[in-house]
């Protein structure tokens, strides 16, 4: 009977409700604020005003404009243009001079005195060195004192013999005395001038073989000299073009140690004759600087022998070509697309090429960027300053607008602690 008692009083507990103590009613208020926090902090904030629409569409075009651009293969193209251009025959050879010679003294002594250098330019006629001379002025002196004591004498005679007071054989003797006393003082007035050795044409002194001080004879080199204002380039050109080629047709020199530099030249004279074991005739071209020693002798130049010239073609950069199977090709742009056209070439020179057919003046062809390109492909010129297209300068900067900061979720205050 009582256990049955205490079994019915534990199940009336357990259906109750449970009763609101001190102790509860603290707890309860501490979840209740953390709660609503909780739920404060796990609320969205409101989204923040964005940019004007506008301008947001303006942004979005130009960075679409910005991706197309890279899509695209950057290019660098040139303009077809019109000018002249030549026909030649190209070969490479050294400069010679016209005049070249090398000097020896005619008389034997020791050398006195230098006036000329290496590289010094002279005049014909100025002294390039001069040798002791003493005994050889004494001799012309001598000579001169007696051709003059005779012509006074037969001054004297010739008076006579007008006035009949002289035989006509004595006067023709001291005539021929005279005549031989003039030979003599002529003879070593010249062997005089023979001490000093002159430059005998215009030109540059290239070498000096002696030394103040050496003894020299006439087998002596002294001075070697050349011409610099006939300086000239031989070339053998193949006996096929014997036709083509004629005397004062122009000509181009240049040469790798004178870059960016070339000079003109003129076929100055052509050998009628083919050598049977090379097949070649020889050009004789003349060619000449702008100031002496500019084009020295034995100089490495290239000779362009022009044959025939177009004063109106119609020319492309040879950086333009693409050369596929043995064809020739080049690229045109137009509205940022390429197109292959092959090139029918005419007269080339080292930096153009002329175009027969095809191609106008004022097209736009690719000159880097073409290897490996495709007909049809989307191209951009690389030429101007920037190779991505940019905002105008006139159009607004769009700046982002910031978010607003989310309010700060509020802390519970701290529960007063509840008694138990």
């Amino acid at each position: 009977m009582a256990a049955a008692l205490c079994a019915v009083l534990l199940h009336s507990g357990c259906d109750r409700p449970p009763s609101t103590t001190p102790g509860n009613a603290t707890t309860a208020a501490k979840a209740a604020p953390a709660a609503a926090a909780t739920t404060q902090a796990a609320t969205p904030t409101a989204p923040a005003p964005t940019a004007p629409a506008a301008a947001t569409a303006r942004q979005s075009e130009k960075e679409r404009a910005r991706q197309s651009a890279i899509e695209k293969v950057p290019v660098e193209t040139a303009p077809v243009v019109r000018g002249p251009i030549s026909s030649f025959l190209s070969f490479n050879t050294t400069l010679e001079t016209e005049a070249s010679v090398d000097l020896y003294p005619q008389t034997t002594g020791q050398v006195e005195t230098l006036f000329a250098e290496e590289g010094r330019i002279v005049k014909a006629g100025d002294p390039l060195l001069k040798i002791e001379d003493t005994e050889l002025r004494l001799d012309a002196d001598e000579s001169r004192v007696n051709f003059e004591q005779l012509q006074r004498n037969f001054d004297r005679t010739d008076d006579l013999y007008r006035r009949k007071l002289v035989n006509k054989q004595d006067h023709e003797t001291q005539k021929f005395q005279l005549d031989q006393a003039r030979l003599r003082f002529e003879r070593a007035t010249l062997r005089h001038s023979y001490a000093t050795v002159r430059a005998p044409f215009d030109g540059v002194i290239v070498s000096r073989d002696i030394q103040v001080g050496a003894r020299v004879a006439a087998g002596t080199k002294v001075f070697a000299l050349v011409k610099l204002d006939e300086i000239v380039a031989r070339v053998f050109v193949p006996g096929r073009y014997l036709a083509i080629v004629a005397v004062d047709q122009p000509a181009v020199v240049t040469s790798e140690f004178l870059p960016d530099r070339s000079f003109k030249g003129w076929v100055k004279r052509i050998s009628p004759v083919i050598d049977p074991k090379s097949g070649t005739f020889k050009v004789t071209v003349g060619v000449r600087g702008e100031k002496p020693a500019e084009l020295p002798p034995g100089l490495f130049v290239g000779v362009r022998v022009i044959t025939d010239t177009r004063p109106s073609a119609v020319l492309i950069p040879k950086r333009a070509v693409v050369y596929e199977g043995g064809e020739r090709y080049v690229f045109t742009v137009a509205h940022d697309l390429a197109t292959k056209r092959k090139l029918v070439a005419g007269f080339e020179d080292p930096q153009n090429i002329e175009a027969v057919s095809g191609i106008e003046p004022g097209a736009e062809v690719i000159v880097v960027g073409h290897s490996g390109l495709k007909d049809g492909a989307s191209v951009r010129s690389v030429n101007a300053l920037g190779s991505i297209p940019q905002a105008p300068d006139d159009a607004p900067a769009v700046k982002p607008v910031p978010l607003s900061p989310a309010a700060p979720a509020p802390t519970a205050a701290p529960a007063p602690a509840g008694k138990l």
